[in-house]
């Protein structure tokens, strides 16, 4: 996978009635690179991601580039064919399309059976669930590993993860954290949007981004996590 560039620029971003969620915000991702973004409730993490991904309910200003390219005008599957995949907190359930046949069409390739296969046992999902409509009255769980499996086997340019680890168990977590390591060795920029330090303690995270009422507070390593689990949002 050749190594790409995703950075947004001065970003703000308001709802359709003009409320602002994001002021004035500048990150910048690369490959082979798993990054934090973290922060309290209403900080705009997940409007951060839905912007990325071209979300049309908000109003932006600045850039977003792309590998030089900027992509603040294209659509959502625009996006996605560039590659850029956004795993959502609650996906939804699309009646009549297994699993295996969405990522048969996405992926283009005669080894996606075997790939899909592979990663599914990897991942511990029921190859029983890949048959079936996909997210249609899967567990919680089960459609966050979905997500990822679909991740790691369209293997995009950058994978964001808005609160895959919210109500995981240890075991889970530990899957999940497999999954996205995976991503990070075949060339994946990783981005996990994250409130909590339990996930990320089992992946190498590279570059830590934390937001506050719609601005960027603070950038660091690792070492930030410990800082936030410490001393908390207020204490930075």
């Amino acid at each position: 996978m050749k190594s790409s560039h995703l950075a947004i620029s001065h970003l703000s971003a308001k709802t359709k009635e003009g409320k602002e969620i994001l002021h004035d915000i500048s990150l910048s991702f690369r490959s082979s690179k798993v990054y934090a973004i973290m922060g309290p409730n209403g900080s705009g993490k997940s409007t951060l991601a839905h912007v990325l991904m071209g979300n049309p309910e908000y109003k932006i200003q600045g850039d977003i580039m792309f590998n030089h390219k900027n992509i603040e005008k294209l659509l959502t599957e625009e996006r996605a064919r560039m590659g850029i995949f956004l795993s959502y907190q609650s996906p939804v359930a699309i009646p009549g399309v297994s699993v295996m046949q969405l990522l048969r069409t996405a992926y283009h390739f005669e080894n996606c059976m075997k790939l899909t296969q592979l990663y599914a046992k990897k991942l511990h999902i029921d190859k029983t669930l890949l048959t079936r409509s996909i997210h249609d009255g899967f567990s919680g769980g089960e459609k966050k590993k979905i997500e990822l499996l679909q991740a790691l086997v369209l293997k995009p340019a950058f994978a964001i993860f808005d609160e895959i680890d919210t109500g995981l168990d240890v075991d889970a977590l530990k899957v999940v954290a497999y999954g996205m390591n995976k991503l990070k060795k075949a060339g994946t920029g990783v981005i996990i949007i994250t409130h909590y330090k339990r996930l990320l303690s089992y992946i190498p995270v590279d570059v830590v981004y934390v937001l506050s009422k719609g601005k960027l507070l603070k950038t660091g390593n690792r070492q930030l996590v410990t800082v936030i689990e410490r001393k908390g949002y207020a204490g930075l």
